[in-house]
């Protein structure tokens, strides 16, 4: 939320049946305590979706779907892998989300929704969908993506959807170093496809270097470690991320290529989304999807609003939209703040302003490409930073 225009995510399954190598949700909290079998209760998405359009949200997330903030269907977990064929869990999903028009980006590596069931409700839906490929050599595609279908398959699979009308991206995740060749390649064949829209980002290495998935990521790609600590990659979070000096000219290339080829580019790295043309993170899905609302109340969102000043400040409009129910039970441990005396909405600026005023460590204003902070405090206090091009 400090940062997404698009923070909703839904998923239909508990865990992904695809194992690519580069993937370690598998790993990290949150996953652990969920059975295998657990799968999304599209009566309760149902019943969310319907009071939402009534007008009487309960909570912080039926208050996002009241405002028609787009979701992201597939946010942790891919909805359409192999089992997709027998259980349908996701198609049912799909029908009640067309139901309501709601705006929803899609994110997947699986095929089944070029299939005439699957075809003919996302046509008629509200729907952007993401399909994801790896950046590498084709001849590194199947080890480090086993169990999901080829490239040439999700290919197909879009120039189909595009066909009937619906807009798709192709998401460039991970770009691995050294490889961006291919990512060329993949762009040209995207074009070719009806592709949209294509976003970018380098691999991010875990630090979870005793799990299995790291074990097999090094023996497809030998060197990776030792090439990532060469280019002084830092640690945030739970990944090493390589210095943007590294990523920045790559991707302008990147996007110089795509516009030549005529899809919009997006910068997927957090640091580059200020870089972007459009207001919807990286997925340009404000370009895409019919009545949707945009979540702008957040550091990207004040820092976006003011790219025609000589400063950034910290201010928020009166006007700007926020949940009246709490948001910090769905944050993670180390952003729930108590909301005090104040209201959500005081609380949530308090949030904001902590992160604006400290370190780039912390996501305010400097972890974004080019903004320094002058140095200087305006009237309040409050830190005042400034773009360097």
């Amino acid at each position: 939320m400090p940062f997404c225009s698009v923070p909703l995510r839904l998923d239909s399954y508990s865990n992904c049946q695809f194992g690519c190598q580069y993937c370690f949700s598998k790993a990290r909290g949150g996953s652990f305590a969920v059975s295998n079998s657990t799968t999304l209760d599209n009566r309760q998405l149902k019943k969310r979706l319907q009071r939402a359009a009534e007008g009487n949200p309960r909570g912080a997330t039926e208050e996002f779907i009241q405002r028609r903030i787009p979701m992201q269907f597939g946010g942790m977990n891919d909805p359409f892998g192999p089992s997709e064929s027998k259980k349908r869990i996701s198609l049912e999903t799909l029908k009640i989300l067309a139901e309501y028009d709601y705006p929803t980006i899609i994110s997947t590596k699986g095929t089944i929704l070029a299939s005439d069931e699957y075809l003919s409700v996302v046509a008629r839906g509200n729907f952007y969908v993401r399909i994801s490929v790896a950046a590498v050599g084709s001849e590194l595609t199947s080890a480090l993506e086993p169990g999901v279908p080829s490239v040439s398959d999700r290919m197909k699979c879009a120039k189909i959807m595009a066909a009937r009308g619906v807009p798709v991206s192709l998401r460039l995740q991970p770009i691995i170093p050294e490889f961006e060749k291919d990512a060329e390649r993949l762009i040209v064949d995207a074009a070719d496809h009806g592709f949209k829209h294509v976003s970018a980002e380098y691999l991010k290495l875990p630090v979870e270097t005793a799990a299995h998935n790291f074990a097999k990521l090094q023996q497809t790609l030998p060197g990776i470690s030792k090439f990532y600590a060469e280019q002084n990659a830092t640690r945030v979070g739970r990944e090493f991320i390589l210095p943007t000096t590294f990523k920045k000219s790559r991707l302008i290339i990147l996007k110089e290529f795509a516009e030549k080829q005529g899809l919009v580019f997006g910068f997927a790295e957090n640091e580059l989304l200020l870089q972007n043309d459009f207001s919807a993170c990286c997925n340009a899905s404000d370009l895409f999807l019919r009545d949707a609302n945009y979540f702008n109340f957040n550091i990207a969102g004040i820092l976006r609003s003011q790219m025609h000043s000589n400063d950034f400040r910290f201010a928020v409009s009166e006007s700007e939209w926020f949940p009246s129910h709490s948001v910090f039970s769905h944050l993670n441990s180390k952003s729930r703040v108590p909301i005090g005396d104040g209201s959500n909405r005081d609380a949530w600026i308090k949030f904001l302003k902590d992160k604006w005023n400290a370190g780039p460590w912390r996501g305010g204003p400097a972890s974004f490409d080019g903004v320094t902070n002058t140095g200087s405090l305006d009237d309040s206090g409050n830190c005042i930073y400034r773009l360097e091009c």
